[in-house]
């Protein structure tokens, strides 16, 4: 036990000079906040355990970037799609070794993940496509994380290889409403704010404010459910927002209140799945979809897009990224998680935990 305590002790306090993270990742006190937590609270370290096994196992990982990510608009069983899922193990990987590493403060861990980002920044190239590219978000906050380890050159490498991403997102004029759009948000915003880049900054904020006004009606359904006729688009269109509005905040604008004009805002986007989630309602899945990719996917095996009751398990992580904004959200989340009354029950609980908000979001 002394020995045990001894260790954390010196992750806690020690080595704590260099890191430099901001707002889209963690801030270095709260990287203390962090390892003060996983030391002493049982449930919270369980969850830190699965990410440094991972870890752990990807030390002896080669990095396998792949030049175009293809999975927008191409069935599971594409040749094409099943290559770049196979890649796009390595944005897990670099998850975990870069969560690893801040909390133990090892180094093998900190030099594996900036290995597999350089061997994706000199590979991968974005075509603008706001699905396909909405994959790296574990990448960016991670880069937020390491950024200040790298060299100068291999800084530059990285920050011109995600700064090119976000500038083709921006510029491409497909998806530029409904859940699209909520996703090339949140990337190029995440970019934005960890290169410092003032430019993609406004243009996200702007963003932003014109996805509430056109992609929200004022009982919080998004035009999405309506189009697809699933909780499974109006999730994946409101899952993105809630990244970036928590960085936002953490960065003094206020976006899960701002009110579009019919008064629709991201959080009534949230409360609108509230009366599904605790049974008051059910609803049959992608019955009355518009969209004849859904169709096609259904006749081609995959379930999730045939007509079927909807899962309120299917809101657990959007409830516990909520629950950042409304603390309530997270004990909705633990209940459906099959874990109520704990508060521990993912990572992303963990962190809600010592992610500061801002004093005064606008």
């Amino acid at each position: 036990m002394l020995k045990k305590l001894f260790v954390w002790g010196a992750i806690l306090f020690g080595a704590t000079l260099g890191l430099h993270a901001g707002t889209v990742s963690l801030q270095p006190d709260e990287i203390v906040q962090l390892r003060a937590l996983l030391a002493t609270n049982p449930a919270a370290a369980k969850q830190f355990s699965s990410l440094q096994h991972e870890a752990t196992r990807a030390l002896n990982a080669v990095p396998d970037p792949i030049e175009k990510v293809i999975t927008e608009g191409h069935l599971d069983n594409d040749p094409l799609k099943i290559r770049t899922m196979e890649s796009l193990g390595d944005m897990d990987e670099i998850e975990a070794l870069t969560w690893t590493w801040v909390v133990t403060d090892e180094a093998r861990y900190a030099a594996k993940s900036r290995e597999f980002m350089l061997a994706w920044a000199k590979v991968n190239q974005s075509d603008g496509d706001a699905i396909n590219e909405t994959r790296f978000e574990p990448v960016i906050v991670a880069y937020d994380l390491l950024r200040p380890t790298f060299s100068e050159t291999d800084r530059r490498t990285v920050d011109d290889w995600l700064r090119n991403k976000a500038n083709v997102l921006w510029k491409d004029h497909r998806g530029l409403t409904e859940n699209w759009f909520s996703h090339r948000l949140k990337i190029v915003g995440l970019i934005g704010w960890t290169l410092g880049d003032q430019t993609l900054i406004a243009e996200t904020v702007d963003g932003f404010h014109r996805q509430i006004n056109s992609n929200f009606k004022p009982d919080g359904a998004s035009t999405d459910f309506y189009k697809r006729d699933a909780f499974h688009y109006h999730l994946y269109d409101v899952e993105p927002l809630l990244t970036l509005a928590r960085v936002a905040e953490r960065n003094g604008d206020n976006f899960f209140d701002y009110a579009g004009t019919n008064g629709a805002t991201l959080g009534s986007g949230v409360a609108f799945v509230v009366p599904y989630a605790i049974g008051e309602k059910t609803h049959l899945e992608f019955v009355n979809s518009k969209v004849s990719f859904d169709l096609k996917r259904a006749k081609n095996g995959q379930g999730e897009y045939r007509p079927h009751q909807w899962n309120p398990h299917e809101s657990i992580r959007m409830f516990s990224q909520a629950a950042w904004f409304r603390p309530e959200y997270g004990s909705l989340a633990a209940k459906l998680a099959g874990q109520p009354g704990e508060t521990f029950f993912n990572w992303q609980m963990v962190l809600n935990t010592v992610l500061r908000h801002a004093p005064e979001a606008k």
